[in-house]
């Protein structure tokens, strides 16, 4: 318990024992906050050599960390005191390897390791993240997102994979974050790994492109970057999807929809057809966000046309009517009402091949909502436009 502290330990400006030890650019060792205050001070020369620094870089000595760590904890101590410094043996073990991990990347040295690790402890918690947050993390992992990633043999292929699936973790709740990603290099890289990744890093890719559709003014400008409806469209259509990426593929497309441009986009890329197929396969949660998405989309004019002419169209708008829950109704009815909108004959008349009058009537005799009746009656007053027989073939 008295035996003293091994000299490396102690800080060369206070002859205390470091709590956070840095090494500058000539290789010598002190204590953060002790070479902080000497460098603003207005001091540019290392306290020991005196010799000029060519950079103010502060690199955390990790090792020697553990080492006072590890000293602390033997023999049973859990802190001691030397002057007014108290270490805890038991404390910071996470900052330390977010520390020696970025301090990797940035060096170049073992990237992929260190982003992997840094990965990990991401998906650990929200505390693992702020830590990687607050020490500079995001700009390193933005600087992996390289365009020549679009090349599959690019040799960082996989720590690139590793830093959007933390990008996305980060950018949830920091708003810096998504600053950084939003650049055309960084989302060229990002709608390549959406496109041709492993399944799990598209997934990773849709999340983070999500938080940044969050934002009402970068909604737009995510939306307007080459290959990213195609992208989307194609997870959507991933039959191998498991519920939680379906979940996420659904989620994506709809904020970017929430912009009528985007929802251009989305018809353009085919996203009608791959909704329709979505919502045979997936459970009520995403079935409620892809009828919402839809309605999105047909308020589109190129949407309307594009969902007049799929058959499909009809008979998943009419099944689902009732069969998933009431705002699902809600959303199918106002789908048919947007495509009925362009007032041709043919469009009602292949709602009734499809089934759509005697579910109408169902609609309005269930214990609905008045919202949801509303529109159920408007759809019927469009359909007394046609002949009389196709109605009376309809409920025959």
């Amino acid at each position: 318990m008295g035996s003293s502290v091994p000299p490396s330990f102690l800080c060369p400006i206070s002859l205390q024992v470091m709590k956070d030890p840095v090494i500058v650019c000539t290789g010598h060792t002190y204590d953060r906050i002790n070479i902080e205050k000497w460098l603003k001070s207005g001091n540019k020369t290392c306290p020991v050599t005196m010799i000029p620094l060519q950079d103010s870089s502060l690199i955390p000595n990790v090792t020697l960390r553990r080492l006072i760590q590890a000293w602390c904890a033997d023999a049973g101590r859990r802190s001691f005191k030397v002057g007014n410094t108290t270490l805890s043996s038991n404390n910071e073990d996470i900052s330390d390897c977010v520390f020696s991990f970025l301090r990797n990347i940035a060096r170049g040295e073992n990237v992929k390791l260190a982003v992997r690790g840094l990965k990990q402890l991401a998906k650990e918690g929200e505390e693992n993240r702020r830590c990687i947050i607050s020490n500079g993390g995001p700009a390193l992992l933005v600087s992996l997102l390289w365009a020549d990633n679009m090349d599959v043999a690019h040799h960082d292929c996989e720590a690139c994979e590793d830093a959007i699936s933390i990008l996305a973790l980060l950018s949830k709740s920091h708003f810096e974050t998504k600053t950084l990603v939003m650049k055309s290099q960084q989302l060229a890289c990002i709608i390549w790994h959406l496109r041709n990744g492993p399944r799990g890093v598209k997934i990773a890719a849709a999340e983070l492109l999500r938080n940044l559709f969050k934002q009402d003014d970068s909604r737009e400008f995510v939306g307007k970057a080459k290959g990213l409806f195609e992208g989307l469209t194609a997870l959507i259509r991933d039959k191998n999807l498991n519920s939680k990426g379906q979940k996420v593929a659904a989620r994506v497309i709809e904020s970017a929809c929430q912009s009528i441009n985007n929802a251009t986009r989305a018809v353009e890329a085919g996203a009608i057809d791959s909704l329709l197929g979505l919502l045979n396969r997936c459970e009520k949660p995403c079935a409620e966000r892809a009828l919402a998405t839809l309605e999105y989309l047909c308020e589109t004019t190129n949407g309307k046309h594009a969902a007049s002419k799929l058959p499909e169209f009809f008979t998943t708008m009419i099944e689902k009517m009732g069969s998933v829950s009431e705002l699902s109704t809600g959303y199918a009815l106002s789908c048919l009402l947007k495509v009925f909108s362009l007032n041709k004959d043919s469009i009602l008349i292949s709602a009734l091949d499809a089934g759509i009058y005697p579910k109408l009537l169902d609609v309005l005799q269930a214990d609905g909502t008045a919202w949801v009746k509303y529109k159920a009656q408007e759809l019927l007053k469009r359909l007394h436009r046609v002949p009389a027989h196709y109605l009376e073939q309809d409920l025959s």
